[in-house]
């Protein structure tokens, strides 16, 4: 199944298209290790996150103007490289990986900022505040557990990547958005409808290819 390119924004009118137009399972992509060899390839999945990894870094402190890295500064503060200047305060943006997985199988996911603040619903920021709570309720714990088995459609890229000088996949979600139901379902009636014609042309070619034989 051909992917469509970088169409990838579920707001613009292509796509919200794009996350129906070309879905695969999760085993097509995993069960491929060439894909994303020469270029990027993006594909459409309906999976549910598995498992979250509590104690990964999940966020970097980062310039509030251009989202880039900072780091600590001599004396107190922040040095800003991307920007070039010092300063007291910055914020904290996702950067982490989750398993995602659906009837297929498993897989690692790399989730960025945008696409977190849409699973979590809330900023990294809000999140590490929950983490440094303390008390008998866990709110950091039960704001991971509430993001698990929710099924999201993922707009994702397939890139090689060189670890340990071996070649892995990386998956990496480009775009998130809930699940439309409806639209799901006239999805599963197309691919019925599809199947029902398959069906049809090849049963019809095989009733011509018997009575050419008689």
């Amino acid at each position: 199944m051909a992917s469509i390119g970088s169409d990838i924004s579920p707001s613009s009118k292509g796509g919200v298209r794009s996350m129906y137009y070309d879905r695969v399972s999760l085993s097509h992509v995993t069960s491929n290790p060439s894909l994303g060899e020469d270029k990027p390839s993006f594909f459409s999945i309906r999976a549910y996150i598995s498992f979250i990894k509590p104690d990964q870094t999940m966020w970097y402190r980062a310039c509030k103007t251009c989202n880039k890295k900072v780091t600590g500064a001599i004396g107190s503060g922040y040095w800003f490289e991307g920007c070039q200047k010092n300063d007291d305060e910055c914020s904290l943006r996702y950067i982490m990986v989750v398993k995602v997985s659906d009837a297929s199988g498993e897989a690692w996911l790399s989730l960025f900022n945008e696409q977190a603040e849409r699973i979590f619903g809330c900023s990294a920021d809000e999140l590490d505040k929950l983490k440094s709570q303390e008390g008998e309720e866990n709110l950091f714990q039960q704001k991971l557990k509430e993001a698990i088995w929710v099924p999201h459609l993922f707009r994702i890229s397939v890139a090689q990547h060189e670890y340990m000088n071996e070649k892995r996949q990386r998956i990496t979600a480009r775009a998130v958005v809930p699940v439309d139901f409806a639209a799901e379902s006239r999805l599963l009636l197309e691919e019925i409808s599809k199947m029902k014609t398959s069906l049809h042309n090849r049963l019809l070619s095989l009733f011509c290819s018997l009575d050419n034989d008689i």
